[in-house]
């Protein structure tokens, strides 16, 4: 996509005091915006109170530039500070009243029991807001929002270590072809190689250190001890709102571990933002502890959602990862065994050795070997058929062939509880910082794992209609397709090799790099989605009325069709709102189709048309009048990143780019590849 206008300043809404603001009454509850509000600001609000106070999810439609995250805040932090006011006034009566029933329990009762507390119940606590959006740049657009209101909630960003870690060393270590996970691992565990016994002797002189601006003497992080105190100070309530890059720059200068400090933040934090993938897919959910039951979701730019559920559910395995994921287990496994067998030597065990790596072994050690049968070409029976150039596939739809070819792999959904459970135990054993390291498993064979278990728990999953009833036998596996992809294209690459043995390297070799991927694809959003919204429990978190949000507002510029849109996540929406669209489709619209440019060139973006100089050419000078008619900016859409490479490079080298700037004053902007990844 290339953007053709004028270069605008984007001044930044946090580095000037909030305005004083307006104080609203809407469905109730006292609102405050940093200025008056728009018609469609105040519908947002309404209707996200009116959900929030029903427990029920909202289906919001609003034109882009209308003010919705400014509206969704404000609503959700009105809502919130009118929670947190009733429950300290219920909690004032309840003391008084307590109070009065003590002093007459302590005429009757003998001192010693009277001056014992009573022990009251827990305190509840504050119903957490999920503000969601696609990409952690749009966060920081929000997190500026946020700052413009008089709202100070406890707040956290939660984001990768890609996004947070500050420690040069192991970013180094990550470029060279790492794990930037297992390299902080590796840090954390090597600063307490010492031992426990001088765990606090080694805190204090790592705190002297840091506060002269040294680093930390215990070989390992020297940013890990302060993520508490960074956590405390950027979240506390009434601090300045921060966002990534604000949390960087402030553990920088504390010598603070961000990552871990947005992880602390995150267990007592009102308000947590974060990108939706954070909130839909349960392997990351679960890896960043995230539970959003009773919360407040906010999925904003929900137009995503339905791609986002169903990649949530989806896998692509590389057989290359499996290998290696089955020797990581087998060493641990094998490590295990050997300590066992120690340790009963030295009458200290009794018990067999541990299963759980055993287990994992053996589950992705047979999903390797079916994946190598089904792709091995040389065998008469291989499924695999011509799907493009120096590309093979095969597809198996229907729930009972799914199930069927899951089974054969070593995937079964009465074996599949006790995969996971070994599992779960792999992770707590590799996070321990007191496993010694032979006994750890890699951070990229427990990913290739969880990667391969989730998608097959949705598959596996009892088949449920909303409510809970389902069919004894009945899965969800006519939701999905299995695939096995098999091309020679693209050479392996990656961290995974560092986890290869030689053996399988060599295999590699011998194959020609061929790269084969087993897939397991979802064809429905609303699996995942259940997660969150409850109602099929189908996910890991089972998506059951417990387990689920007490509201999920989607908001987005272009959701209709709304009943669609609610169809196709399968969870009720009874609030909804379609806001009228500010521009006039009847005078300001225009559609049509241009067959020729200027020169009488025909303007088709075909192959056999788009590679000829003409095309190149008349499409150029055609632009180049249409903007001298076209105020302001004017966006230009091709079909392809090759195409639009190919014409940019032609209009350069012929001059075309700097003619067409200097005719219009417009200055040409070219999108760069990968861009709508975002950083997720």
């Amino acid at each position: 996509m290339a953007s053709l206008g004028p270069s605008p300043s984007d001044p930044v809404g946090g580095e000037s005091e909030p305005p004083t603001g307006v104080r609203m009454i809407i469905g109730g509850y006292d609102v405050h915006f940093p200025f008056k509000p728009y018609a469609s600001q105040i519908g947002i609000a309404s209707r996200v109170l009116k959900a929030l106070d029903t427990g029920t999810n909202a289906l919001l439609e609003s034109p882009t530039g209308s003010g919705k995250s400014l509206a969704l805040l404000c609503a959700a932090m009105a809502w919130q500070e009118r929670w947190k006011a009733s429950r300290e006034a219920a909690d004032s009566r309840g003391d008084a009243h307590d109070a009065q029933r003590h002093d007459r329990r302590a005429e009757a009762e003998p001192a010693d029991r009277a001056s014992k507390p009573s022990g009251g119940g827990k305190k509840e606590k504050v119903p957490r807001v999920y503000y969601a959006t696609r990409t952690h740049s749009q966060i920081a657009q929000v997190v500026r929002e946020l700052k413009r209101t008089s709202y100070r909630p406890a707040m956290t960003v939660l984001g990768s270590r890609e996004h947070y870690c500050v420690n040069q060393k192991a970013r180094t270590a990550a470029k060279k072809g790492g794990n930037l996970g297992d390299e902080c691992k590796s840090l954390l565990e090597s600063a307490g190689r010492r031992g426990r016994e001088r765990a606090e002797e080694r805190a204090e002189d790592d705190a002297t250190d840091i506060e002269n601006g040294a680093p930390a003497r215990s070989g390992g992080c020297g940013y890990s001890h302060g993520a508490l105190k960074l956590a405390g100070k950027a979240s506390k309530p009434g601090a300045e709102p921060v966002d990534i890059e604000d949390l960087v720059t402030l553990g920088q200068k504390t010598r603070g571990c961000p990552y871990f400090a947005a992880k602390h933040a995150h267990e007592t934090a009102e308000l947590v933002f974060c990108p939706y993938n954070y909130l839909l897919d349960p392997s990351v959910r679960a890896a960043m502890d995230v539970d959003i039951a009773g919360a407040l979701v906010i999925l904003d730019e929900a137009h995503n959602v339905e791609d986002t559920c169903r990649e949530a559910a989806s896998c692509d395995v590389h057989l290359h990862d499996l290998r290696a994921a089955a020797e990581e287990f087998e060493r641990v496994a094998a490590a295990e065994e050997a300590e066992h067998t120690s340790a009963a030597g030295d009458g200290d065990g009794a018990d067999g050795a541990p299963e759980g790596h055993a287990l994992l072994a053996r589950v992705t050690g047979s999903v390797a070997r079916w994946l190598h049968g089904a792709s091995d070409q040389e065998n008469p029976r291989c499924p695999l058929r011509p799907h493009g150039f120096e590309r093979w596939m095969a597809v198996w739809s229907g729930g009972a062939n799914v199930q069927r070819q899951l089974r054969d792999a070593g995937l079964a959904a009465e074996t599949l509880p006790s995969i996971e459970r070994a599992r779960n135990a792999a992770v707590k054993a590799a996070n321990d910082s007191s496993t010694p390291g032979a006994l750890r498993v890699s951070g990229h064979a427990l990913k290739t794992a969880e990667v391969l278990l989730s998608s097959a728990r949705y598959a596996l999953a009892e088949k449920k209609e909303r409510g809970g009833s389902g069919s004894l036998g009945s899965t969800r596996a006519d939701d999905f397709r299995l695939a096995v992809q098999k091309r020679f294209d693209e050479p392996i690459q990656g961290s995974s090799a560092r986890f290869a043995s030689d053996e399988t390297r060599d295999e590699t070799s011998a194959q020609n790099a061929a790269k084969v991927t087993l897939s397991l694809w979802c064809l429905n959003p609303a699996l995942a989605f259940a997660d969150i919204a409850g109602g099929f429990g189908v996910g890991p978190n089972g998506g059951t009325a417990n387990d689920a949000a007490r509201s999920v507002v989607l908001v987005s510029g272009t959701l209709a069709p709304l009943d669609s849109f609610a169809s196709e996540l399968g969870a009720p929406f009874p609030i909804r709102m379609e806001a009228p669209h500010c521009v006039d489709v009847e005078s300001q619209v225009w559609c049509g189709a241009v067959g020729s440019g200027f020169s009488g060139t025909r303007l088709s973006g075909t192959f056999k048309t788009s590679v000829e100089f003409s095309y190149q050419d008349d499409l150029g000078e055609s632009l180049q009048k249409w903007c001298l008619e076209i105020p302001h900016g004017v966006l230009v859409f091709f079909p392809s990143y090759s195409l639009l490479d190919r014409v940019a490079q032609r209009w350069k080298s012929t001059g075309a780019w700097r003619r067409l700037e200097q005719a219009t004053g417009k200055k040409l902007f070219q999108e760069p590849r990968g861009s709508s990844r975002g950083g997720a």
